[in-house]
């Protein structure tokens, strides 16, 4: 199975992806837009995800559109050549709208088979190093910071489901709670700043009329607080003003226009007066809190990948303990060309016959080549442009050499590049 092309909903609009069958660069996307980016391709073919529709290709040929109306109404799918609906046939056991309940998945797991990302790179020696660098931390501490995670995770996805929204889409709607609260932050600290500023400072030019009209020198340190006040308070407004583009880039990503628009659209009913948002916003910062306590802990080390080696962890934390040593190694080194080129032909491999009856999935890769040399990169690209097709891979990027590279091989024909850029 490969996509064809991905089209999202956005109030009055529609904004369309088109896809190239072997290989498609979409450069110029943070973290953000591409977990949003992925979460859109995959989800759109699982239950209802309002606003979003695929269009895929089977391996039999067979072009399919998945349908999930963006204001009610049923979810389809179609045969995009005779046009014929095939809802009945490939609906998932409650009779919703799944494909990957048809392949033998759900979003979480096909997201976990199909995407590669940096922290997915590592393989052989590198585990081996991970698996040294979480061993040498304390156990008890170590476990219950990852079991922080998982548990504040869930929690986070639990609230945003309540709210009417997609678990998947838990980071987005973090990132956007972030934002606002910073954004609320900095307007308290003008306003703060504003009203004792205006105050102070119109007292000091008051007291300097008199001054300059004696002559006297106090008019000038006088004049100097008034400026200075002046320039403080010029300074809290452009963080405010930072803070709310910041806000509005996020907002842009999900869809709406304010943050009132994104509260009504995630609860699809009238907005609460910030009952309901007080818990999310608890939850995000919890989440946040227990992430930022894992990485001061072990680093950047994936949670997920900790727990499936944590077999491995534990019977090495015991050697280390027999032995008397407590050594601090660093966590993760960066993968040896060998290993990145090892690594991806496995998950292509993979991704062959991965779904139900042999279908295969496209690999979605995530910035994979974070932190490698220019000149390791350019190889693993030429690797990744040869190898592509079987299966589709849709390669995400915030890396301007990546994206050179893909503006030069894009002139043959061989792949496409998409540059999102603002309107």
């Amino acid at each position: 199975m490969r996509f064809q092309r991905l089209l999202l909903e956005a109030g009055s609009s529609t904004v369309t992806i088109d896809l190239h069958p072997r290989l498609t660069v979409v450069a110029g996307v943070g973290p953000l837009e591409r977990e949003s980016l992925i979460t859109e391709l995959l989800g759109g073919l699982g239950a209802s995800r309002p606003g979003t529709h695929v269009e895929v290709v089977q391996d039999n040929g067979r072009r399919l559109g998945t349908i999930h109306p963006a204001h009610g109404g049923r979810d389809r799918v179609m045969d995009l050549a005779s046009n014929e609906d095939l809802t009945a046939e490939l609906a998932g056991k409650d009779g919703s709208v799944d494909l990957l309940e048809v392949l033998g998945f759900d979003v979480a797991s096909v997201k976990r088979r199909c995407r590669m990302a940096a922290t997915d790179l590592a393989t052989g020696a590198v585990i081996d190093r991970t698996v040294a660098a979480l061993a040498s931390r304390e156990a008890e501490e170590l476990w219950e910071a990852a079991e922080a995670v998982k548990v504040c995770d869930a929690v986070l996805k639990a609230e945003v489901a309540a709210i009417g929204g997609n678990p998947e889409d838990a980071a987005l709607v973090e990132e956007v709670e972030q934002r606002h609260a910073a954004f609320e932050a900095a307007q308290e600290r003008l306003e703060y700043v504003r009203h004792h500023g205006i105050f102070i400072g119109g007292a000091c030019v008051l007291a300097a009329i008199p001054a300059a009209a004696l002559r006297h020198w106090a008019v000038i340190p006088l004049l100097a607080v008034a400026i200075v006040t002046t320039l403080v308070s010029i300074g809290y407004r452009r963080r405010m003003g930072k803070a709310r583009k910041a806000e509005r880039r996020v907002l842009e990503q999900a869809g709406a226009k304010s943050y009132l628009a994104f509260r009504i659209q995630r609860m699809n009913a009238v907005f609460d007066g910030g009952a309901d948002r007080s818990r999310l916003a608890l939850a995000a910062e919890e989440h946040r809190s227990a992430l930022e306590a894992w990485r001061r802990l072990v680093g950047d080390v994936n949670v997920d990948l900790a727990f499936e080696l944590r077999e491995r962890v534990e019977s090495a934390s015991r050697r280390i303990r027999e032995a008397g040593a407590r050594g601090h190694s660093t966590p993760t080194a960066a993968a040896e060309p060998a290993e990145l080129a090892q690594a991806l032909m496995v998950r292509m491999n993979e991704l062959h016959h991965a779904g139900a009856e042999g279908e295969s999935l496209p690999l979605l890769l995530d910035e994979p080549l974070e932190g490698v040399a220019p000149s390791v990169k350019i190889w693993v690209l030429e690797m990744v442009g040869r190898s592509a097709g079987s299966p589709q891979i849709v390669y995400l990027t915030d890396d301007p050499d990546v994206a050179a590279w893909a503006r030069a091989e894009a002139v043959s024909g061989e792949l496409s590049i998409l540059e999102p850029a603002p309107a």
